[in-house]
């Protein structure tokens, strides 16, 4: 890879549209649950090869809309339904290492009133119901990522234990174990706001706790991680009998019946894969096989996948990610829109003056016509930057959906590699002109859904 393209996939300017009107597609990088540093921020701008840096986090103000989850025009392909991924946080010891939200594994029945604040909901002690579901889970380019234990409980709650791996590096620099415990706390219905959750107690059998910071990972889900370096609580853990969970909000705690065999399985499956010695599922896609299926419909037999799930938040191009070639980047990423960020031409109007402030050079935007479809919005537009290190190029294009989904495809390119990042937007925008111009699907017909990346958790070994 290029000097050029490595610039391009640094994505550290932060897009603010229309005054706060945007929702954040995945949670700040920069800060670990605990309110910590987990790792380093990418340059806001230009930076020491002067490239033209597109946004990878898209920053909200008071009021959100719902990220993600929109489908692209109907007809034969349909667009992604997942959203994006998150990337492996840097710092186990300030907060739980991150565990892709679109694939943490939550269960359980719904319940009742949501709860407000992201902590648990349910009062009543919850016992097991059903057995612990053990497996592993791998990243999209096959290669392991995690073991995990889960199990619904009858108060309408659902636990899951994540088996990380942390980097050698790691473990040397901080005197880490191999592996860190992440807890994900499945609470349906609760509807929370992505982002930082509150401080959450730990404590077991009414004696060893822990208190520690909190993410929400899904509207549904808020993980916390154990620490480390308490080594009596987590030689206590695996055999514990009661686990209590304190919010702010409320307590909830759970009989854990058979966790004790669970765990033993959790690290076994931890240290087999690590040894290479489990056999893995097969890994979910990198791009969503109906997206993937509208790159084809545009002639880019060519592009290949990038393991964006792999990559930092800062490294991020997108939701999801392609190569074309040597040096052209594209991407996809999502996000839903309030009312008052205004029409598709003043949003991309605020996204081309956004991406001025990672240039610093020349910079140059163009803007095509709105084009006002069936099914969508849609505008095409480019941005470049010269500076004495270089000139960037980005292909763009915007659309927008009847329930102010915001869709944002680029192609990002050196200069010397324009055209082809032209041919590749102008293709796709082609295939989405004429999917867009095809009536809907009649109500109450049946409609293929949009398919995103299925949870990669595998074959469940029960107990």
């Amino acid at each position: 890879m290029s000097r050029f393209t490595a610039r391009l996939l640094a994505a550290g300017t932060a897009l603010v549209l229309a005054g706060s009107a945007l929702a954040q597609t995945t949670p700040q990088p920069d800060q670990a649950p605990g309110g910590q540093a987990s790792g380093g921020q990418a340059p806001a701008g230009g930076g020491d090869s002067g490239g033209l840096i597109l946004p990878g986090a898209i920053s909200s103000g008071s009021s959100v809309a719902a990220p993600q989850q929109a489908p692209m025009p109907s007809g034969p392909a349909a667009g992604p339904a997942a959203g994006p991924t998150a990337g492996p946080a840097l710092g186990p010891s300030a907060g739980p290492r991150q565990a892709p939200a679109a694939q943490a594994p939550i269960a359980g029945p719904a319940t009742g009133p949501a709860a407000p604040s992201g902590a648990p909901a349910a009062s009543k002690v919850g016992t097991v119901t059903g057995n612990w579901q053990v497996g592993p889970q791998v990243y999209t380019d096959g290669s392991f990522k995690l073991c995990e234990a889960q199990a619904s409980f009858d108060n309408g709650l659902a636990l899951v234990f994540l088996a990380l791996p942390v980097p050698q590096a790691e473990q040397q620099a901080k005197k880490l174990p191999p592996k860190i415990i992440n807890l994900v706390i499945g609470v349906p219905g609760a509807n929370m706001p992505p982002g930082q959750g509150p401080a959450i107690k730990l404590k077991l059998d009414g004696k060893l706790e822990q208190t520690r910071g909190s993410q929400v990972i899904q509207p549904n889900a808020i993980m916390t991680g154990f620490d480390p370096m308490d080594a009596n609580f987590m030689k206590a853990l695996p055999a514990a009998n009661k686990l209590e969970i304190t919010s702010p909000n409320d307590t909830a705690t759970f009989v854990l019946k058979g966790g004790t065999k669970a765990f033993k399985d959790l690290n076994a499956c931890f240290d087999q894969a690590m040894a290479g010695k489990l056999q893995l599922p097969t890994p979910p896609p990198a791009i969503p096989p109906a997206f993937a299926a509208l790159l084809m419909d545009a002639g880019l037999k060519d592009a290949h996948p990038l393991p964006v799930d792999k990559m930092s938040p800062q490294e991020r191009p997108g939701d999801f990610a392609w190569a074309i070639q040597k040096d052209v980047i594209g991407s996809l990423r999502s996000v839903g829109l309030k009312p008052e960020a205004g029409d598709l031409e003043k949003i991309m109007q605020n996204y081309l003056d956004s991406l001025s402030k990672g240039c610093q050079g020349t910079y140059t935007p163009t803007k095509g016509k709105l084009e006002k479809l069936l099914q969508i919005d849609m505008q095409t537009g480019s941005a470049s930057c010269k500076t004495d290190k270089g000139e960037f190029y980005a292909n763009l294009i915007l659309y927008l959906t009847k329930d102010r989904q915001l869709f944002i495809i680029s192609h990002e390119a050196p200069v010397a590699s324009k055209a082809v990042a032209d041919n590749a937007g102008n293709a796709i925008a082609g295939v989405l002109r004429k999917k867009a111009n095809e009536p809907p699907p009649a109500q109450g017909a049946q409609q293929q859904p949009a398919q995103g990346p299925r949870p990669a958790a595998g074959p469940r070994k029960q107990q």
